[in-house]
């Protein structure tokens, strides 16, 4: 990310965390996160939990995001192209931007991911994409699974509900993820993909209630 952007985005991010503090009651407590490359994988619930898992964290985040939101919400597209999303099809044909993603995180950012591919499907953490363990697997980037809960779900219809309707949010940020580093091709990626799910999976426990 550019220098000359720092300062507005410490002040997007500042934002951020006092909406997600107060408004969702999201917990104060900000977890550091380790310096250099770097992917953050999560579950989707709805469309506040990028805001959420950024105002978790000590370290401005990337993102990918669904295309259709990218072009649909114009008026905030300045800002997104600002913090560094990057617009992908949903199920489909993504090498641009997974080259991105890979671009990204080689440069020694922080990329954070949805590999469920939507918010709130129909069976949570059932569908998973495999491009987060493929980033992995192009970059050697360390791997963190977290969990978000205590938010309305999307409900495929009213995407704005979830951001301003008032919650309990939380976000659980768990440790590194080690990866198989045996197979390759479809299997490798098939079996990383299922530890990540794991991953996010074990942190359910800690799950909270939006009211």
């Amino acid at each position: 990310m550019e220098s000359g952007k720092g300062w507005f985005i410490a002040m997007l991010r500042s934002m951020n965390r006092l909406f997600c503090r107060s408004w969702h009651r999201l917990s104060d407590q900000v977890v550091t996160l380790p310096d250099g490359p770097l992917i953050l994988v999560g579950n989707h619930i709805c469309g506040l939990d990028p805001l959420l898992i950024q105002a978790t964290v000590n370290r401005p985040l990337s993102f990918l995001m669904a295309r259709e939101y990218y072009q649909a919400m114009w008026c905030l597209r300045w800002g997104f192209d600002m913090v560094g999303a990057i617009p992908v099809n949903p199920g489909g044909a993504n090498r641009q931007a997974l080259q991105k993603a890979i671009d990204v995180v080689r440069s020694g950012n922080a990329i954070c991911l949805f590999p469920e591919g939507a918010a709130n499907p129909p069976i949570p953490l059932h569908r998973m994409m495999p491009g987060a363990a493929l980033i992995a697997r192009e970059t050697g980037a360390p791997m963190i699974p977290f969990r978000v809960s205590g938010v309305w779900p999307f409900d495929h219809v009213h995407l704005w509900r979830s951001f301003y309707r008032r919650s309990r949010a939380s976000v659980v940020v768990g440790n590194s993820i080690a990866l198989m580093q045996g197979a390759e091709g479809k299997k490798g990626l098939h079996d990383d993909t299922q530890i990540i799910r794991h991953a996010i999976r074990s942190l359910a426990k800690f799950d909270a209630q939006p009211d």
